[in-house]
């Protein structure tokens, strides 16, 4: 009796350091995961929005409706996502009905080909847009299941379009300054179009079309009538390519 009496208050005492030093471990471990958690959520929260504003700015860029489908069908799985780390996360049943209405409001593809891009600005800022999309059709990008050929119809769709961006707003910036006399300036578009369309246009038959419209150009340049329409160009014209499109 008197040797537990003797070592029962030290035994009682180390159980409590003990437990003390086991609660501080879980709720280390607790606060670790949480920490883990919150990361995860608030960069799929930023790739949502990211791939939603990037969508925004294409509206301009005729993109086929099965891309723009699994594009928005991307935000909304993102959104399920974190409502499934997090479900107390703010406003994230409005995110979901949000996400779910724009997927749901996609019509067909636009007719023509891509709008007037009204500077470098809004050249950078679609540029960004398209290199974006084809991120998440980059292998591990996505979160829904999709077969490596659809992403792979989907990657060539966004490369030629990204493409066609480049031409359109090079060649009509070259034929406006070749216009006004600025042939230095026109030139350096049309060599800058050319280097894109090499280095990153993807090798068919429609971007080799546009690097031979490119090319065109810059062997005309100089040639043309001074105040010729850029937007109505004649018969031969090196833009022809794209007024085609833009034509339907």
């Amino acid at each position: 009796m008197t040797l537990m009496h003797e070592w029962g208050v030290p035994l009682a005492v180390l159980g409590l350091l003990l437990a003390t030093q086991l609660m501080g471990a879980l709720v280390d471990r607790y606060q670790a995961y949480q920490a883990l958690v919150g990361g995860r959520v608030r960069r799929l929260e930023a790739a949502a929005v990211q791939l939603a504003e990037a969508l925004s700015a294409l509206r301009g860029v005729p993109l086929s409706r099965e891309l723009r489908l699994a594009m928005r069908g991307e935000v909304l799985a993102r959104y399920q996502k974190i409502r499934g780390l997090d479900r107390r996360y703010p406003a994230i049943v409005d995110r979901i009905r949000a996400a779910e209405t724009a997927l749901h409001a996609e019509g067909a593809k636009g007719a023509g080909g891509v709008g007037p891009i009204e500077g470098e600005a809004a050249l950078r800022r679609i540029l960004r847009a398209l290199d974006r999309l084809l991120g998440v059709m980059s292998p591990g990008g996505a979160l829904q299941p999709l077969p490596a050929d659809v992403r792979g119809i989907f990657r060539r769709e966004l490369a030629e379009r990204r493409a066609e961006v480049l031409s359109r707003f090079h060649l009509v910036e070259a034929r406006r300054l070749e216009n006004a006399g600025k042939l230095m300036r026109a030139r350096s578009h049309l060599t800058v179009l050319l280097q894109g369309l090499r280095q990153r246009g993807p090798g068919t038959d429609f971007v080799r079309e546009l690097c031979t419209e490119a090319e065109s150009a810059l062997s005309m340049l100089g040639t043309h009538a001074p105040h010729a329409a850029v937007e109505a160009p004649v018969q031969g014209d090196p833009t022809r390519l794209l007024q085609r499109r833009l034509a339907g």
